[in-house]
Protein backbone atom coordinates (compact mmCIF):
# COMPACT_ATOMS: atom_id res chain seq x y z
CA UNK A 1 0.00 0.00 0.00
CA UNK A 2 1.48 3.35 -0.96
CA UNK A 3 1.58 5.86 2.00
CA UNK A 4 -0.82 8.79 1.80
CA UNK A 5 -0.44 11.55 3.79
CA UNK A 6 -3.32 12.55 5.80
CA UNK A 7 -4.62 16.62 5.49
CA UNK A 8 -2.74 17.84 8.38
CA UNK A 9 0.33 16.37 7.30
CA UNK A 10 -0.14 18.11 3.51
CA UNK A 11 -0.37 21.55 6.12
CA UNK A 12 2.76 20.80 8.00
CA UNK A 13 4.54 19.93 5.18
CA UNK A 14 3.07 22.61 3.23
CA UNK A 15 4.50 25.29 5.78
CA UNK A 16 7.67 23.50 6.15
CA UNK A 17 8.08 23.92 2.49
CA UNK A 18 7.02 27.25 2.18
CA UNK A 19 9.98 28.34 5.04
CA UNK A 20 12.39 26.23 3.61
CA UNK A 21 12.04 27.90 0.03
CA UNK A 22 11.48 31.55 1.49
CA UNK A 23 13.97 31.74 4.31
CA UNK A 24 16.42 28.66 4.39
CA UNK A 25 17.93 28.30 0.81
CA UNK A 26 18.21 31.91 -0.18
CA UNK A 27 21.15 32.14 2.56
CA UNK A 28 22.12 28.35 2.26
CA UNK A 29 25.71 28.76 1.08
CA UNK A 30 26.09 31.66 3.66
CA UNK A 31 25.50 29.66 6.72
CA UNK A 32 27.08 26.68 5.44
CA UNK A 33 30.27 28.35 5.68
CA UNK A 34 30.03 29.66 9.34
CA UNK A 35 30.19 27.91 12.39
CA UNK A 36 27.19 28.50 14.48
CA UNK A 37 23.92 28.62 13.61
CA UNK A 38 21.32 31.26 13.78
CA UNK A 39 19.01 31.24 16.26
CA UNK A 40 16.80 33.40 14.99
CA UNK A 41 15.98 31.10 12.53
CA UNK A 42 15.33 28.64 14.60
CA UNK A 43 13.07 30.73 16.27
CA UNK A 44 10.91 30.87 13.38
CA UNK A 45 10.75 27.24 12.91
CA UNK A 46 9.70 26.96 16.40
CA UNK A 47 6.96 29.71 15.96
CA UNK A 48 5.58 27.61 13.04
CA UNK A 49 5.48 24.38 14.56
CA UNK A 50 8.39 23.27 13.16
CA UNK A 51 9.80 21.76 16.06
CA UNK A 52 9.03 19.03 18.07
CA UNK A 53 5.74 18.82 16.55
CA UNK A 54 5.87 14.78 18.01
CA UNK A 55 6.60 16.15 20.85
CA UNK A 56 3.88 16.18 23.82
CA UNK A 57 0.99 18.46 24.18
CA UNK A 58 1.79 18.49 27.79
CA UNK A 59 5.29 20.09 27.33
CA UNK A 60 4.45 22.56 24.61
CA UNK A 61 4.39 20.27 22.10
CA UNK A 62 1.38 19.13 19.07
CA UNK A 63 1.11 15.58 20.05
CA UNK A 64 1.32 14.82 16.34
CA UNK A 65 2.74 11.71 14.47
CA UNK A 66 6.73 10.55 14.14
CA UNK A 67 5.93 10.42 10.79
CA UNK A 68 4.48 14.08 10.57
CA UNK A 69 7.67 14.82 11.97
CA UNK A 70 9.99 13.01 9.80
CA UNK A 71 8.02 14.88 6.68
CA UNK A 72 9.15 18.47 8.49
CA UNK A 73 12.34 17.28 8.68
CA UNK A 74 12.27 16.11 4.73
CA UNK A 75 11.45 19.24 3.35
CA UNK A 76 13.42 21.35 5.86
CA UNK A 77 16.47 19.35 4.60
CA UNK A 78 15.57 20.17 0.82
CA UNK A 79 16.84 23.46 1.86
CA UNK A 80 19.41 23.06 4.21
CA UNK A 81 20.56 19.95 5.27
CA UNK A 82 21.97 21.67 8.19
CA UNK A 83 18.96 22.99 9.33
CA UNK A 84 17.54 19.78 10.03
CA UNK A 85 19.38 18.93 12.29
CA UNK A 86 17.70 21.40 14.71
CA UNK A 87 14.59 18.72 13.89
CA UNK A 88 16.03 15.70 14.28
CA UNK A 89 17.63 17.19 17.87
CA UNK A 90 14.23 18.58 18.68
CA UNK A 91 12.08 15.52 18.50
CA UNK A 92 14.85 12.94 19.45
CA UNK A 93 15.98 14.88 22.34
CA UNK A 94 12.48 16.70 23.83
CA UNK A 95 11.32 12.99 23.01
CA UNK A 96 13.83 11.87 25.37
CA UNK A 97 13.44 14.56 28.16
CA UNK A 98 9.75 14.74 28.52
CA UNK A 99 9.55 10.75 28.62
CA UNK A 100 12.82 9.91 30.93
CA UNK A 101 14.03 13.33 32.82
CA UNK A 102 11.47 14.77 36.00
CA UNK A 103 8.60 16.39 35.18
CA UNK A 104 10.34 20.28 36.70
CA UNK A 105 13.03 19.78 34.21
CA UNK A 106 11.10 18.54 31.01
CA UNK A 107 8.01 21.33 31.61
CA UNK A 108 11.01 23.77 31.92
CA UNK A 109 12.91 22.37 28.93
CA UNK A 110 10.59 20.56 26.32
CA UNK A 111 8.83 23.84 25.78
CA UNK A 112 12.17 25.57 25.08
CA UNK A 113 13.31 23.26 22.37
CA UNK A 114 9.55 23.18 20.88
CA UNK A 115 9.81 27.15 20.70
CA UNK A 116 13.29 26.92 19.23
CA UNK A 117 14.74 28.86 22.88
CA UNK A 118 16.73 25.91 23.16
CA UNK A 119 18.55 23.05 22.02
CA UNK A 120 19.62 20.21 23.47
CA UNK A 121 22.75 18.09 22.45
CA UNK A 122 23.20 14.23 22.87
CA UNK A 123 26.37 13.25 25.14
CA UNK A 124 26.80 9.65 24.32
CA UNK A 125 30.22 9.25 21.58
CA UNK A 126 33.78 9.03 23.25
CA UNK A 127 37.21 8.91 22.04
CA UNK A 128 37.46 5.48 22.84
CA UNK A 129 34.62 3.69 21.66
CA UNK A 130 32.23 6.05 19.50
CA UNK A 131 28.51 5.47 20.27
CA UNK A 132 29.12 2.19 22.02
CA UNK A 133 26.76 2.95 24.69
CA UNK A 134 28.32 -0.46 26.56
CA UNK A 135 31.70 0.78 26.67
CA UNK A 136 31.36 3.91 28.08
CA UNK A 137 34.61 5.69 30.05
CA UNK A 138 32.97 9.07 31.16
CA UNK A 139 32.60 8.60 34.50
CA UNK A 140 29.90 9.51 37.38
CA UNK A 141 31.04 9.22 41.47
CA UNK A 142 28.42 9.63 44.29
CA UNK A 143 28.96 13.29 45.85
CA UNK A 144 26.47 13.94 48.55
CA UNK A 145 23.38 14.53 47.29
CA UNK A 146 24.28 13.95 43.44
CA UNK A 147 27.04 13.10 40.91
CA UNK A 148 30.26 14.42 40.07
CA UNK A 149 31.11 13.99 36.12
CA UNK A 150 34.57 13.54 34.87
CA UNK A 151 35.70 12.62 31.06
CA UNK A 152 34.93 13.78 27.53
CA UNK A 153 32.17 13.07 24.95
CA UNK A 154 33.24 13.82 21.45
CA UNK A 155 31.48 14.42 17.76
CA UNK A 156 28.50 16.00 19.82
CA UNK A 157 25.99 17.87 17.84
CA UNK A 158 25.53 21.38 18.48
CA UNK A 159 28.67 20.85 20.96
CA UNK A 160 29.78 24.46 21.06
CA UNK A 161 25.95 25.89 20.71
CA UNK A 162 23.59 23.48 22.44
CA UNK A 163 22.06 24.86 26.00
CA UNK A 164 21.70 21.35 27.22
CA UNK A 165 22.73 18.02 26.76
CA UNK A 166 21.79 14.36 28.22
CA UNK A 167 25.05 12.66 29.10
CA UNK A 168 25.11 9.24 29.80
CA UNK A 169 27.79 8.06 32.18
CA UNK A 170 29.34 5.10 34.08
CA UNK A 171 28.00 4.78 37.38
CA UNK A 172 28.83 0.90 37.97
CA UNK A 173 31.16 -1.59 37.22
CA UNK A 174 33.62 -0.17 34.59
CA UNK A 175 34.13 -3.54 33.27
CA UNK A 176 29.77 -4.24 33.27
CA UNK A 177 29.38 -2.81 29.83
CA UNK A 178 25.50 -2.18 29.09
CA UNK A 179 24.85 -1.99 33.22
CA UNK A 180 26.40 0.02 34.95
CA UNK A 181 25.42 3.38 32.55
CA UNK A 182 23.00 6.28 33.56
CA UNK A 183 22.01 9.25 31.94
CA UNK A 184 21.89 12.62 33.12
CA UNK A 185 20.25 16.15 32.21
CA UNK A 186 23.43 18.74 32.34
CA UNK A 187 22.59 22.93 31.82
CA UNK A 188 26.19 23.12 29.65
CA UNK A 189 26.41 26.72 30.83
CA UNK A 190 28.29 26.37 34.20
CA UNK A 191 31.94 26.57 35.61
CA UNK A 192 33.60 23.28 35.03
CA UNK A 193 32.37 22.31 31.34
CA UNK A 194 34.72 23.36 28.26
CA UNK A 195 33.77 22.98 24.69
CA UNK A 196 35.46 22.34 20.96
CA UNK A 197 34.33 22.57 17.43
CA UNK A 198 35.35 20.65 14.71
CA UNK A 199 35.59 21.85 11.27
CA UNK A 200 33.83 19.27 9.82
CA UNK A 201 32.94 19.66 5.94
CA UNK A 202 29.99 20.42 4.62
CA UNK A 203 28.33 20.31 8.26
CA UNK A 204 29.71 23.55 9.88
CA UNK A 205 26.48 25.01 11.47
CA UNK A 206 25.73 21.90 13.18
CA UNK A 207 28.92 22.29 14.97
CA UNK A 208 30.08 18.76 16.22
CA UNK A 209 32.78 18.37 18.96
CA UNK A 210 34.00 17.66 22.20
CA UNK A 211 32.66 18.56 25.64
CA UNK A 212 34.58 17.96 28.92
CA UNK A 213 33.70 17.91 32.27
CA UNK A 214 35.79 18.54 34.76
CA UNK A 215 34.51 17.37 37.88
CA UNK A 216 30.68 19.27 37.48
CA UNK A 217 28.42 18.34 40.18
CA UNK A 218 24.94 16.86 39.12
CA UNK A 219 22.21 17.20 41.16
CA UNK A 220 20.69 13.34 42.06
CA UNK A 221 17.04 14.70 40.66
CA UNK A 222 19.02 15.25 37.18
CA UNK A 223 19.47 11.49 36.76
CA UNK A 224 16.89 10.38 34.10
CA UNK A 225 15.46 7.06 34.40
CA UNK A 226 16.91 4.12 36.50
CA UNK A 227 20.54 4.08 37.92
CA UNK A 228 22.58 1.73 36.17
CA UNK A 229 20.18 0.94 33.15
CA UNK A 230 20.18 3.41 30.81
CA UNK A 231 21.27 1.43 27.96
CA UNK A 232 17.99 -0.86 28.17
CA UNK A 233 15.63 1.90 29.49
CA UNK A 234 16.62 5.04 27.46
CA UNK A 235 19.50 4.45 24.63
CA UNK A 236 17.40 1.05 23.41
CA UNK A 237 14.12 2.26 23.68
CA UNK A 238 15.00 5.40 21.39
CA UNK A 239 12.37 5.32 18.32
Amino acid sequence: MQFQPTEDQKAFRETAKRFATEKLAPGYQQRASGHTFDRALIRKMGALGLIGADLPEAFGGLGESSVTAGLIVEEIAYADFNASYVQLLGSLMGGMVAKHASKDIASEWVPKVVSGDAVIGLGLTEPRGGSDAANLVLKATKSGNGWRLNGEKTSMSFASQADAAVVFARTGDPDGGSRGVSAFFIDLNQEGITRTHFDDIGTKPVGRGSVFFDDIFVPAENMMAEQDRAFGTIIVTVP
